[in-house]
């Protein structure tokens, strides 16, 4: 009954938070319109590049890829930028956004095939986690606060980094970024459990981006083991997924 409270109390909130996620339903139709949108512009800047020789022809492809990243990584803030107005939680959402980019780039995660369902998702993911900062109440949210960082401790110690097949990682870059990924979350921990004390609302914040981002690393990391293990079946050899896959 409180969460109905709150959410009868704040209706203009969740009345933005429907209308934006249908806009973005109805997007969805035209996502093939946003590919093209993102490939258009990165083909025009590459040949731009390459029309006033500031890039070589044999690079072309490259650099279009990494254009497109950044234009897409261009929406991904911009979505979390409106969803923080639309909240009324401005910081809480660019708090979420430096967590969950910083993460992301070193440990790894859910990667969708196409850019618009990227940006869907996360679109899911940060309404989500805003929603539940902005309208949970912090004092009756203790023991989700609890199970929420054992999961992404476990899960985030166990399975990170997660590889990328555009982003093939090197056994001393697994080790590296293993190390850093379970500093960063110990301490976003420690940090966690220190607010919690005082009851601050933040607690939700980052306890909610730990367990979406330690989801999505289990996927890829579950996945991963999978390919691991057929790959095993099919070579019939025993120290197959040892040489293959070190997180086997």
């Amino acid at each position: 009954m409180f969460l109905t409270d709150y959410v009868v109390k704040h209706t203009d909130y969740v009345i933005c938070i429907v209308f934006f996620i249908l806009i973005s339903i109805i997007k969805l139709g035209e996502r093939k319109e946003m590919l093209h949108m993102i490939l258009f512009l990165s083909r025009s800047v590459v040949r731009s590049l390459i029309k006033n020789d500031a890039i070589e022809m044999e690079k072309a492809e490259v650099y279009q890829y990494g254009f497109e990243i950044l234009f897409s990584s261009i929406i991904t803030f911009l979505i979390a930028v409106l969803s923080g107005i639309l909240l009324h939680c401005f910081a809480a959402s660019m708090l979420f956004f430096i967590i969950f980019a910083t993460f992301r780039q070193i440990c790894g995660g859910y990667h969708a095939k196409h850019y618009w369902r990227c940006n869907l998702l996360f679109l899911g993911v940060i309404n989500a986690v805003l929603v539940v900062y902005r309208f949970f109440p912090t004092d009756r949210f203790t023991t989700m606060h609890y199970i929420f960082l054992l999961v992404s401790l476990l899960i985030i110690c166990i399975y990170a980094p997660v590889e990328n097949e555009n982003k093939p990682l090197s056994a001393e870059q697994v080790l590296l970024f293993r190390k850093i990924s379970r500093i960063i979350v110990i301490s976003l921990t420690m940090i966690s459990c220190l607010i919690n004390i005082f009851h601050n609302p933040y607690v939700k914040l980052i306890d909610s981006t730990l367990l979406a981002i330690s989801i999505s690393i289990l996927v890829v990391g579950l996945e991963e083991r999978r390919e691991c293990n057929e790959k095993c079946k099919e070579e019939h050899s025993e120290g197959c997924c040892k040489s293959r896959c070190e997180k086997c």
